[in-house]
């Protein structure tokens, strides 16, 4: 995070206190200072200025908040350690403020260490607050830490699994006879293979999405919403809704067959010759739509979107990409993969690229095709990807 100009600063002091600015006066204590550097590495980052009021109307010398001291506090305090910005500026006659910059921080959850104790801390709009059980959860997951995938299905019982498709999952295994194990054996075979849980004894989230016999009883969330409209635009008509649920196998191809009956190709007459349009492949929408079941955060209760418009078919998954991942990244060819066992799943019933290339392999066909590149944010919790349609308007076939 660079350094602030001065007509910068006055910007910020403008703006007022919000989800990237906190002022704190000259009397404010490390373990304040601590508590929003820790808020800000758990969300997307901030400065704090030492030596500006609480309302931004006055200014005092910030002295004693030299940089060795905010270090400190910073290496100290905060697990595990950041290190944040410093630069001191000079702003009106005896008022040098102390402003310290925190990146976003890519080894969540951060936490505020007093002695044995450990708080964490998320920054909410203006306010830096202790993080509630659902949001430690989420920070933790998107560290890497925790699989999302491998918690486990709180009411769930093996009988909510389909004890054919459990079998099959054994099949290939000369050593494994699932059809002649005992309860307690096939028990400890399930926790060994992670379609239980192991303290809980019910079955996990990639368990229940990959062998269960109706997931969507006990995780309603865990679904894909396709939408398709008329224009470019959800203001449009709807023209056709679907709600694609099951396994995760049953989603994708429901999901990629919705969109491929209301993407309507459009066609130009060259001479006596009608020509079709390019537009994505089979093998790219399932790609599109296999990320955003595999890669989505299960720790966030609300469901994939598939929304098919007439220029392009944009899919949203919940959550943003775990470890520091960012869109460009992605373009690059890094991959990260969030549930380990929904993915290997998927690739082994081929239905994603087995080396994680997905997302550059959509921008290859796009050139190919002549089509504007996917566009791919990451924010506010959720994953957007949209690929370009060369096509008038959806319809059904």
């Amino acid at each position: 995070m660079g350094p602030l100009a001065r007509d910068e600063f006055a910007e910020l002091i403008a703006s007022g206190e919000n989800s990237f600015v906190e002022f704190k006066d000259t009397r404010t204590k490390s373990g304040d200072v601590a508590k929003e550097m820790c808020a800000f590495a758990n969300a997307d980052g901030g400065r704090i200025l030492i030596g500006v009021d609480d309302e931004g109307g006055g200014f005092h010398d910030a002295g004693d908040w030299d940089e060795e001291r905010v270090m400190n506090v910073a290496r100290t305090s905060i697990e595990p350690p950041i290190v944040p910005t410093y630069q001191q500026l000079r702003w009106e006659e005896g008022a040098h403020i102390a402003i310290v910059g925190v990146d976003r921080g890519v080894e969540k959850p951060y936490a505020v260490q007093s002695g044995e104790a450990r708080r964490y801390y998320v920054r909410v709009g203006s306010t830096s607050r202790e993080a509630s059980r659902e949001e430690l959860v989420r920070l933790t997951q998107a560290s890497g830490a925790v699989a999302s995938d491998l918690r486990p299905v709180l009411g769930a019982s093996l009988d909510d699994l389909d004890t054919g498709l459990v079998a099959g999952r054994f099949a290939s295994r000369r050593t494994i006879d699932y059809s002649v194990l005992d309860a307690e054996e096939r028990r400890r075979l399930l926790i060994d293979a992670e379609i239980l849980h192991g303290q809980t004894g019910c079955p996990t989230i990639a368990g229940l999405l990959c062998y269960g016999s109706d997931p969507q009883s006990h995780l309603p969330y865990a679904e894909l919403t396709c939408v398709a409209y008329a224009g470019e635009t959800p203001a449009r008509e709807i023209v056709d809704q679907e709600s694609a649920g099951g396994r995760v196998d049953e989603q994708i191809v429901t999901a990629v067959g919705f969109i491929e009956r209301n993407v309507a190709s459009a066609s130009n007459v060259v001479g006596v010759h009608r020509e079709e349009s390019p537009r994505p492949r089979e093998e790219s929408l399932r790609e599109v739509v296999a990320n955003a079941v595999a890669h989505r955060h299960y720790g966030i209760q609300g469901p994939a979107h598939v929304r098919v418009y007439s220029n392009r078919v944009e899919v949203v998954s919940p959550g943003e990409p775990p470890n520091g991942v960012t869109p460009d990244s992605m373009r690059a060819g890094v991959s990260v993969r969030r549930n380990q066992f929904l993915v290997q799943h998927l690739v082994e019933l081929g239905l994603m690229d087995a080396l994680g290339r997905g997302v550059v392999l959509l921008y290859e066909e796009a050139a190919e095709l002549g089509l504007s590149p996917p566009t791919i944010v990451a924010k506010d919790h959720l994953t957007s990807v949209s690929l370009s349609l060369a096509t008038s308007s959806p319809g059904r076939s």
